[in-house]
């Protein structure tokens, strides 16, 4: 259950909980979308990281 204590499941889970009561207290769809956006973002750039380190791991087991 290591997708647990991941950095990027905590913060789809904190941007999806940010959605929901956005919604329910009623803010439009643009205000929770500039709410979250810096959050989606940070998702995105770990990713892009994450499979930045796996690269390099690959590539480090390759040249030995």
């Amino acid at each position: 259950m290591d997708i647990l204590k991941s950095k990027k499941f905590i913060a789809a889970i904190i941007a999806s909980l940010g959605t929901f009561f956005g919604l329910m207290n009623g803010l439009t769809v643009e205000e929770i979308a500039v709410a979250i956006s810096p959050i989606l973002s940070y998702i995105l750039a770990q990713g892009v990281a994450d499979a930045g380190k796996e690269r390099a791991k690959i590539e480090k087991g390759n040249n030995q």
